[in-house]
């Protein structure tokens, strides 16, 4: 049987809310982000939302 490790299992995700703070960092509503997020929206208003993410959220230790 093989062991389990936590560290392969756990998913990084950012703190709740985090679409608000991008919305508010970015001055763009919660509906923009989630769509440049989860459905790959285009358009400068989305690639600058996911260039926030990035910088923001994408290396950080939950």
């Amino acid at each position: 049987m093989e062991r389990y490790d936590q560290k392969v299992a756990t998913k990084k995700v950012p703190r709740h809310g985090y679409i608000n703070d991008l919305a508010r960092l970015c001055g763009c509503c919660r509906q923009t982000v989630s769509k440049a997020l989860f459905e790959n929206a285009k358009g400068e208003k989305a690639d600058f939302v996911r260039k926030m993410y990035r910088t923001n959220y994408k290396n950080q230790e939950v």
